[in-house]
């Protein structure tokens, strides 16, 4: 897969994601947090695919990191940072949110997400979600250079041995902070915002254009088959021996928060490879005749607009819930509060996508004309590189 890349189905994924976190901070469901970890795989195997391409291109060292990360800088600071600049103006005139001045420096340095373990923590909607972009900033920033530095083999090998060991992290992570002293609910939370919690989830989807699983596994259709049915009875059996809550269907036994059963060690693992498997199906040449319906489904006009105003929807969506959309419409009864999430959806799309037309095109028109065509130069890296 190049830079210039586009499948057209994962645009439909990003609006999944994004709609599934949009159920869980509105309270409908307990397990639209799975849209955050759906984002994270498929990061993974775009950034993945396109660092590994370029990997072997006759181009110089440098030229190859500075693409990357001036391409990634000009799609994703813009519009973070002056969110941040609007929500600092915000507390410069109302002082509020009252501790956004103790987390700017974190929200700034995109290392929100190690903040959750800090003493009398406060999370406010209008940045509390911002810790997976500190996890996606913090995988960008070191991926490439172990890309770009380690031989093929290495590289294979460590992303293969991250994955399975990843479990085992979670564990170890849970009782650090359990050592510390904190309650159960601020452990589950504090694994769940650490980036080695989810280094599997960007190598799962990473793993698919290393090994090239898109040409090699001719049934990857089983693999999704196998894996959502793992899925499927974990929850159902997590659900009946767990406090989950009353529905099934708003809670398909994957509750946030939990640690019981051990949650944070195995949600994270059993959806890294539900995820994967659905993008394998979705880029293997083996089933795109038979998924065309589901394809179809991704690339339906709509699905690609929420898509590709994914970004600008995360960051908005969980202030404008709070902060204006409860202040009209608001319900605890399900039924309405489902119905009514229709028209917030379209509230969120619709701001989301005036922000990208007036303020985010700019810089992605900026992002597409650097470095069109490749530097022929090549370097000798062979001294730099590690077995």
């Amino acid at each position: 897969m190049s830079d210039n890349s586009y499948i057209k189905s994962l645009d439909g994924v990003r609006a999944i994601a994004i709609v599934l976190v949009m159920t869980f901070h509105a309270e409908i469901t307990h397990f639209g947090w799975m849209g955050v970890q759906l984002f994270f795989v498929l990061s993974g195997f775009l950034i993945t695919g396109i660092l590994w391409k370029e990997k072997f291109k006759p181009t110089l060292l440098s030229f190859k990191f500075k693409k990357f990360w001036v391409r990634r800088t000009l799609r994703i600071f813009p519009l973070y940072f002056g969110y941040l600049i609007f929500i600092g103006i915000t507390y410069l005139l109302f002082h509020f949110p009252v501790y956004y001045k103790t987390y700017i420096p974190y929200l700034a340095t995109y290392t929100f997400n190690y903040t959750r373990s800090l003493p009398a923590w406060q999370g406010n909607p209008l940045f509390t979600h911002l810790w997976s972009l500190s996890i996606e900033e913090q995988f960008y920033l070191v991926f490439p250079l172990i890309m770009f530095f380690c031989r093929p083999r290495f590289i294979k090998y460590f992303m293969l041995c991250i994955i399975c060991a990843a479990p085992f992290i979670r564990f170890f992570l849970a009782r650090y902070y359990e050592l510390k002293g904190l309650p159960s609910a601020v452990v589950a939370d504090a694994v769940y915002w650490n980036t080695f919690s989810h280094l599997d989830a960007f190598f799962m989807g990473g793993i698919i254009p290393v090994l090239a699983l898109d040409t090699r596994i001719k049934k990857p259709q089983m693999i999704f088959y196998a894996a959502a049915f793992v899925a499927i009875a974990a929850g159902i059996w997590n659900f009946m021996h767990s406090d989950s809550g009353a529905f099934y269907f708003n809670d398909l036994g994957y509750n946030h928060g939990q640690t019981a059963n051990y949650e944070y060690v195995w949600h994270y693992t059993i959806l890294n490879i539900l995820f994967a498997s659905l993008l394998l199906i979705l880029v293997s040449i083996h089933t795109r005749q038979r998924f065309l319906r589901l394809r179809k489904l991704l690339e339906n006009k709509w699905m690609i607009s929420i898509g590709k105003v994914s970004y600008g929807m995360y960051i908005f969506h969980w202030g404008i819930l709070v902060y204006f959309w409860n202040r009209f419409f608001t319900s605890e009864n399900l039924l309405i509060k489902t119905f009514l999430f229709i028209p917030y959806v379209v509230l969120v799309y619709l701001f989301a996508s005036l922000v990208y037309k007036i303020y985010e095109v700019r810089f992605i028109k900026m992002k597409d004309n650097f470095f069109k065509s490749d530097n022929p130069v090549k370097e000798n890296t062979s001294a730099i590189k590690v077995a």
